[in-house]
């Protein structure tokens, strides 16, 4: 035990992005003895969540508010403050983060604005070789390591479509990731294409100021409120029900689809009555293939007639003017932007990374896909690179997560949780693409990055070793629910956290003194604080 951990304090480890997933994989490797080096390109800790100028970064706006509430984010031993808010803004993401950063004493290990720009093998193939473009000297140097962990995020890259006679338009195109602000767009006329997320801010921070605004959209979407009856909905998703969700999305997968996507239309009806036809927002894609947008600031819009809802737009027709699919012309449009989503970025990773296409399904006709072990290991360099910055569809809340995977990413470099043979995990991408292409030909839009829920989240708890099996129907969780019945109940039926991911002791990572009365406080908050008579949505953000 000893030599190995030598062995470790002798790896270097070069970690890529200061967001919650670098910051949690900076902490946990160094715990395990490696010797570790995070590069950031902003000058703060934080990812998207750190508020930035530069219209080339992902960020997310002051207007923005977390879809998840604050008792189910959050690192595993850093409990989140009781003073921010339910849904949190991102200023009290980026000081929480900052605090954890400094709490654990991360930032000495931390390289701001410098930016990666290529990561390849050496020539012997015995290391990593970083380019990184420090933006304080303007220079770019190399830098060797032994192993690199890519967590810089899966809403780096801006998808931005091209359509036919753009070049003509002689107004405004920009992407939401170049959106700071709705100042530049004071009484123009603005379509807003895609109603996602990101949509979701800009049409509401238009509204007050455009003259006008449309939002173009080629197919329907699943709208959702926060609040269901006074009461955040994701605290209504709890262990025991993802299990049972995933025993069916395993067993049963056609009639857990039908199951979800039945749920979820009624939710979404219930919360906002009947939905207008000339909306398009049903039918709704199906939830398991597709992440929902969270837009519930633009539906008083569409109810009020101030925001009109049109087809996807399809070309440019002059100076000012646009057609949509059903034929319809706007005129006199001063700009456009593109709510068209985001997708990681694998230039940095572009000399070693491999991706393929499914077969032998002829029929796909999705984008090529990254050979990725669970999504997240190379076969190749597996025990020394991991990419964390594939989407995060399946994976579930990936703030609960980040712990889970650093536990698990730490524990295949150690030899604890150890991979099977390259030729075994190659078989097993091959399986999992066919598997996507499978569900491509039921939604060509779907999230071509997904796992499956069942087999992802077994296996990283697994490798994670976070002992969660002690809550299921096994004599390990009988033997937990006879010693420990409250935590039993707690951890099984009240609201999931990452506090429950260091509260057993399995040896494979570090347990946290602290963890029961966290999830004890938490689940006590929450019985005292819901349901709400008033919802405090949208909160005026703070100075």
């Amino acid at each position: 035990m000893l030599a190995a951990r030598r062995a470790m304090e002798k790896a270097r480890v070069a970690v890529i992005g200061a967001g919650p997933s670098g910051l949690s994989m900076l902490k946990q490797l160094r715990e395990d003895g490696f010797k570790v080096t995070l590069y950031e390109r902003r000058n703060r800790v934080g990812g998207l969540w750190a508020y930035t100028e530069n219209p080339a970064y992902t960020t997310a706006l002051p207007i923005t508010r977390a879809n998840l509430s604050k008792f189910t984010c959050g690192f595993s031993d850093f409990p989140i403050p009781d003073k921010y808010q339910i849904y949190m803004q991102p200023h009290e993401f980026q000081e929480y983060m900052e605090s954890y950063a400094h709490h654990f004493d991360l930032l000495k290990d931390i390289v701001f604005e410098a930016t990666v720009s290529k990561v390849r093998r050496s020539d012997a193939n015995d290391s990593w070789l970083i380019d990184v473009a420090d933006k304080k000297n303007g220079k770019t140097e190399t830098a060797e390591f032994d192993r690199v962990a890519f967590c810089n995020g899966y809403q780096t890259k801006a998808e931005v479509p091209t359509f036919e006679g753009q070049d003509k338009f002689a107004g405004t195109i920009m992407h939401s990731q170049a959106y700071r602000d709705a100042s530049q767009f004071k009484d123009k006329k603005v379509v807003v294409v895609g109603l996602s997320s990101s949509s979701g801010d800009v049409i509401p921070d238009l509204m007050p100021v455009a003259s006008k605004v449309y939002v173009s959209h080629r197919r329907g979407a699943v709208p959702f409120k926060r609040y269901r009856n006074g009461v955040p909905n994701d605290i209504s998703l709890t262990w025991r029900r993802r299990q049972i969700s995933q025993f069916l999305q395993k067993h049963f997968p056609s009639l857990a689809r039908w199951a979800a996507d039945a749920a979820i239309a009624w939710i979404a009806r219930r919360a906002f009555g009947k939905l207008d036809p000339a909306w398009r927002l049903e039918p709704f894609p199906s939830i398991t293939l597709n992440v929902p947008g969270s837009f519930e600031l633009v539906m008083p819009f569409l109810k009020d007639g101030s925001l009109t809802s049109l087809h996807g737009l399809t070309r440019f027709t002059g100076q000012r003017s646009i057609e949509f699919a059903d034929g319809t012309v706007i005129d006199d449009v001063d700009a456009v932007i593109l709510c068209t989503g985001y997708s990681a970025d694998w230039s940095a990773a572009a000399p070693f990374m491999e991706t393929s296409r499914p077969t032998p399904i002829k029929t796909y006709g999705g984008p090529d896909m990254h050979r990725l072990y669970m999504n997240l290991f190379p076969p190749q360099y597996a025990d020394s690179c991991v990419m964390l910055c594939y989407s995060a569809f399946g994976k579930n809340n990936g703030w609960s997560f980040a712990d889970v995977t650093a536990w698990a990413v730490s524990n295949v470099w150690r030899g604890v949780g150890p991979l099977p043979p390259r030729e075994e995990m190659e078989k097993h991408i091959d399986a999992h693409q066919k598997w996507v292409a499978e569900k491509w030909d039921l939604d060509h839009y779907c999230d071509v990055s997904m796992v499956k829920q069942w087999e992802f989240q077994q296996w990283l708890h697994k490798a994670a070793g976070t002992g969660m099996e002690n809550l299921g129907w096994g004599w390990k969780g009988w033997l937990f629910w006879l010693k420990d019945r409250k935590m039993y109940n707690l951890m099984n039926d009240g609201v999931e956290t990452a506090h429950a991911y260091r509260y057993f002791e399995t040896g494979k990572r570090r347990t946290w003194d602290g963890a029961r009365d966290a999830i004890i406080h938490l689940n006590e908050a929450i019985k005292m604080t819901f349901p709400l008579k008033e919802i405090p949505w949208p909160p005026e953000p703070k100075a």
